[in-house]
């Protein structure tokens, strides 16, 4: 079941990572304002290998001071439950369909050739809707480079990190665990196909491995990040890209925007695929007329004082 979790977790911001960096820890992290308050934005990765020294006093300072923490979902016992469901609800054909009867002949040979090269059996993902087959052949690629899934098994990303030291009083979620799997679920089929495909013709470039994808996190390099996002869910006006990124990113600003006006002192933490790009959290608040800025670049760590926030 967590393995299934990892899985669910990297389709939806495609940015994980095993390889540990010997460059300097700068994930990218902004600050949000508006006249009298300011939140917090720092972009995670989901699946990330122990030993990677990621954390900086800036960040530490900032999530020390915020009352409230939003994960896109909080992952706790209860998620690992709904998840065994809702993979069985909405991951899995109940009309007696298989994955092949969704493809065409010469999709089908395509697939059988990265399940042979990967060594895997049709029937583990025949009972499959295309979205979910899509998730785990990426899981799949991903992990090749890194260890494979033995490997990712013994990885903490982010947020499981953070949730360790965050006390439940202060864990909120910007969505919950239905409203992820509807998101793939929702995909016409023919989408879900093209995506399937398009994970398969990705699988093999460098750019899209672990390590690579990790880096760029760790570097804080939001503009890779963003190229790389195209690359993986295609054209920012594609369904999967528009479903799966831009509605979702202007739901969050329009949420953070309540949390402003209601000067609440919170830290969001999302996939770092969500904060970059043209329909980015950050940009898509600099174009809502909040003072946007990246706050990993600079030496000083966060202090109370630099935070304008009055509660009333």
């Amino acid at each position: 079941m967590r393995a299934f979790l990892r899985r669910t977790l990297l389709l939806l911001s495609l940015l994980a990572g095993l390889a540990p960096a010997a460059t300097p820890a700068a994930p990218a992290l902004w600050r949000v304002s508006d006249a009298d308050s300011s939140v917090w934005l720092f972009g995670s990765i989901h699946i990330l290998d122990k030993d990677r020294d990621w954390r900086t006093p800036r960040f530490d300072a900032a999530l020390a001071e915020a009352e409230h923490v939003y994960f896109e979902m909080v992952l706790d016992v209860d998620a690992y439950a709904t998840f065994t469901r809702l993979s069985m609800l909405y991951g899995m054909n109940r009309d007696g369909r298989q994955l092949s009867d969704y493809l065409t002949g010469e999709q089908q040979d395509t697939l059988q050739a990265f399940l042979d090269e990967h060594g895997l059996l049709r029937d583990l993902i025949e009972p499959m809707r295309p979205w979910m087959a899509d998730l785990t052949l990426m899981s799949m690629s991903l992990s090749a480079g890194g260890g494979g899934e033995s490997a990712m098994t013994q990885q903490a990303g982010v947020e499981l990190v953070l949730l360790d030291e965050i006390a439940e009083d202060r864990r909120r979620e910007l969505e919950t665990a239905e409203t992820q799997f509807r998101l793939f679920a929702g995909l016409p089929d023919a989408e879900q196909v093209t995506s399937l495909m398009r994970t398969i013709a990705a699988s093999d470039s460098p750019d899209q491995g672990l390590g690579a994808l990790a880096d760029l996190w760790h570097a804080g390099d939001v503009e890779a990040l963003a190229r790389t996002m195209n690359a993986a869910l295609g054209p920012v006006d594609s369904p999967t890209y528009r479903r799966m990124l831009g509605d979702r990113n202007r739901r969050w600003t329009t949420e953070i925007a309540e949390m402003l006006a209601n000067n609440e002192d919170a830290m969001i933490v999302v996939g770092a695929g969500h904060l970059a790009g043209p329909v980015g959290v950050p940009t898509l608040l600099g174009e809502a007329g909040f003072k946007v800025e990246r706050m990993d670049r600079s030496v000083a760590p966060a202090s109370a004082t630099g935070r304008p926030n009055r509660r009333r």
